[in-house]
C-alpha cells in the first residue's frame, strides 16, 4: 500500500514501513494533502514514496478502481464452495491471484505469502489443481493471519512466532516451523518467479515452500 492517513494525537500503529514517528513534525514533509476539521481534528494523507494519488469524488464505491475490487478478505469471505469453483476456472498460480485485488481485495505480499505458508500451499501452485480441501484450508488461514494482523494492530512484534513473516528480511536464513534453519538442515537457493525473487527452502520431509523476500 502506498501511503496512509494519520490523525494528530492518536498514536501511529506500529509498522515497520510507517513514514510517520509520533516524534516527528506535523504535518509531516511527506504529506499530500492536509486537512483541519471544524472540532480542531487535523489529519494529514502521508506518502513517503510518492506512489498515491488523491481524488475528491461524490461516490467513491462507484468509481474505478474502488468499483473494481473484490470481496473484502476479512469482511466479505467466500464460501469453501465459492472459492473453490472460482479457482477451478483459472489456471494462474495462487499466489499472483490473492495479490488479484479484483478477486479478493485486502491481501497483499507479506500476507498472500503468510496465508500459504500456514496453509502449506506452494504459491506457484495452479489454483485449478487445488482441491477442496485445500481451499477450505487456505481460507481458514487467510481469515486467521488477517484476524491476528488486525488485533495486534499489524504490530509486526505482536505476530506468532511460527509466522513466516519473521523471515523475510533473513536472506539465505530463513525457519519453518518456528525453528532456526540451520537446526532442520534446511537447503536454501534463490529463484525468480513473476518478477519478484523468491527464495526456495527445502527440509528435511521434502516440503517446498516459497517466501517473498520483498
Amino acid at each position: 500500500m502506498a501511503g496512509a492517513v494519520y490523525i494528530k494525537g492518536v498514536a501511529v500503529t506500529k509498522y515497520k514501513r510507517s513514514a510517520v514517528n509520533d516524534e516527528d513534525e506535523w504535518p509531516s514533509k511527506y504529506s499530500k494533502f492536509f486537512i483541519e476539521l471544524e472540532n480542531g481534528l487535523e489529519l494529514s494523507f502521508t506518502d513517503k514514496r510518492r506512489f498515491a494519488r488523491v481524488r475528491l469524488l461524490e461516490n467513491p464505491v462507484a468509481v474505478p478502481p474502488i468499483s473494481e475490487l473484490g470481496p473484502d478478505a476479512l469482511l466479505e469471505p467466500l464460501t469453501v464452495d465459492e472459492f473453490h469453483q472460482a479457482l477451478s476456472k483459472k489456471k494462474i498460480g495462487i499466489k499472483a491471484l490473492l495479490l488479484d485485488q479484483s478477486f479478493i481485495s485486502g491481501i497483499g505480499n507479506w500476507i498472500a505469502d503468510e496465508v500459504l505458508y500456514q496453509a502449506r500451499i506452494h504459491p506457484m501452485q495452479i489454483t485449478s489443481s487445488m482441491s477442496r480441501e485445500s481451499c477450505e484450508l487456505l481460507l481458514k488461514c487467510i481469515n486467521e493471519v488477517i484476524e491476528k494482523a488486525v488485533e495486534v494492530e499489524a504490530d509486526s512484534e505482536r505476530f506468532p512466532s511460527n509466522w513466516i513473516y519473521h523471515s523475510r528480511e533473513k536472506k539465505g536464513k530463513a525457519f519453518v516451523d518456528g525453528l532456526d534453519s540451520d537446526s532442520r538442515c534446511t537447503k536454501l537457493s534463490w529463484v525468480m518467479a513473476h518478477a519478484a525473487q523468491l527464495v526456495l527452502i527445502i527440509d528435511l520431509l521434502f516440503m517446498c515452500l516459497i517466501i517473498s523476500s520483498g
